[in-house]
């Protein structure tokens, strides 16, 4: 019925390729033609089959009941018939086996077979991959992109595939086919899908195996992770603790120059991570709200809720946008929190107790230096320019001019200008001709509609006018 000696080649190249023992493959084969013949002759039929692990043959036995009237041939044999074929020592009710000759089996049987033994391999395949990757579950994988989709990435991972949905990868992700990518097995499941492993990259369980494997220190256990919450992309905000009192947890963390934390913000696609010290008391809410500082805070401590008093210029800081930032520090102590800002604590006479990590002197230093961050606004008046020190010259050139503009125009009421040049020696001649030039130059139409009691300098029509010189 089938070749032994491709059959062990078979199995072999089967436990090679899909990693699969090799006791398994042969069940399988064993089961797939029990189930070929009971589909075929009869449903009730007990098969019995052995394969020789040597040569590769393959024995099919049937069992039979020996009765004294044989009612059903396929399940019994007659008493004579079997003492006959298997000795004078068979009874009434004795099992006996019978070869399944290999021509039973037609064409469309043998096919069925095969279908039956892929089948039985491919499930086994399954069992084996769970078996592998089960004990992977909720730690770091890497694979290729082989499908991206609108709602899911399709990730090739050694021997089997993960599926990575949508909202499990952060909102700035963008992977093409062919890209390596990181993850967290968050679930293995046998799966009748390609996909047997479901990942994320949005997960607070992925960052803490993201700080695991670049931080020696939590991968050893001496630092411990307390809490983690995240705004995957965004920011997250980690507490962390050590009992060894020759360790900075928050140093160790960063690393030299942000060596470590930076690796970590890179796979995040630049999220921002806040690292602080973990309290089992309202210091822990201080510590969490860092960088901001915390003037007073009240807590009860049985509904696990804080009233916090921050600086004024510090009150969006601590909010962020639409409330971002307090709700991760809300994530991450399990308080209830109500922020207010000192001037609002004031106003609702809310009392101050000054128990933060913030005195009154830092305040107003706080105050002070983050006054100083802000630019004021440069208002110019119309018709006025702020004459630098550079500029003296000029402007005294110009005050000379006006006094000049000024007497020519008193002298215009007695005289003309015609008179004047012939009354007058001919060195002045030039000066004259300067100053009638001046007064057209004044008189034209940009001046006419210039308010009568507007006395201040426009600088910038005079640099137009000396420009023409130049």
């Amino acid at each position: 019925m089938i070749d032994g000696a491709k059959l062990l080649a078979t199995i072999d190249e089967i436990v090679s390729e899909k990693q699969i023992s090799r006791d398994l493959i042969l069940d399988s084969i064993k089961e797939g033609i029990r189930k070929a013949y009971e589909k075929n002759f009869d449903p009730e039929a007990t098969i019995i089959v052995e394969i020789d692990q040597k040569t590769g043959q393959i024995k099919v036995e049937k069992e039979l009941i020996v009765v004294k009237k044989v009612e059903d041939d396929l399940l019994e044999i007659g008493l004579n018939e079997a003492k006959e074929k298997y000795g004078e020592q068979i009874t009434i009710d004795d099992k006996v086996y019978e070869p399944v000759n290999s021509e039973e089996f037609s064409r469309l049987s043998i096919f069925q077979v095969g279908q039956i033994i892929k089948q039985q391999i491919k499930e086994a395949e399954k069992d084996s991959i769970f078996d592998e990757y089960i004990i992977q579950k909720g730690h770091l994988m890497t694979g290729v992109v082989i499908a991206a989709e609108e709602k899911y990435l399709l990730v090739e991972v050694e021997r089997t595939f993960a599926y990575i949905p949508r909202k499990n990868l952060i909102f700035s992700d963008h992977f093409e086919v062919g890209q390596p990518i990181t993850f967290l097995a968050e679930d293995v499941v046998k799966s009748k899908n390609a996909g047997q492993i479901t990942g994320s990259r949005t997960s607070n369980d992925f960052l803490y195996r993201l700080l695991e494997r670049e931080i020696p220190e939590i991968f050893e256990q001496v630092i411990e992770v307390k809490a983690i919450a995240r705004d995957p992309g965004r920011r997250s905000k980690i507490a962390v603790y050590s009992t060894n009192k020759n360790i900075d947890p928050i140093g160790a963390c960063v690393g030299s120059k942000g060596s470590r934390i930076n690796k970590v913000t890179a796979e995040l696609q630049d999220e921002k991570i806040d690292i602080c010290i973990y309290d089992n008391s309202q210091q822990f809410v201080i510590n969490s709200l860092s960088p901001v500082k915390v003037i007073s805070i009240t807590t009860n401590d049985e509904g696990k809720e804080a009233d916090v008093v921050v600086p004024d210029e510090q009150l969006s800081l601590a909010i962020g946008k639409g409330g971002s930032a307090a709700k991760l520090v809300a994530k991450l102590t399990k308080w209830k929190l109500n922020i207010m800002s000192y001037s609002e604590a004031l106003t609702k006479q809310i009392e101050i107790l000054w128990n933060g990590n913030l005195t009154t002197d830092e305040l107003s230093a706080l105050q002070v230096k983050l006054k100083d961050k802000i630019k004021p606004k440069v208002t110019v008046e119309k018709n006025t320019v702020d004459i630098t020190a550079g500029l003296l010259v000029e402007k005294f050139e110009i005050i000379e001019e006006q006094k000049v503009e000024e007497t020519i125009i008193l002298d215009e009421e007695n005289y003309h200008v015609d008179d004047l040049t012939e009354s007058t020696p001919k060195v002045l001649e030039n000066e004259i001709k300067e100053i009638e030039d001046n007064l057209s130059y004044f008189e034209s139409e940009q001046f006419e509609n210039q308010d009568d009691d507007d006395d201040e300098i426009n600088y910038e029509d005079y640099d137009d006018y000396y420009d023409q010189d130049k």
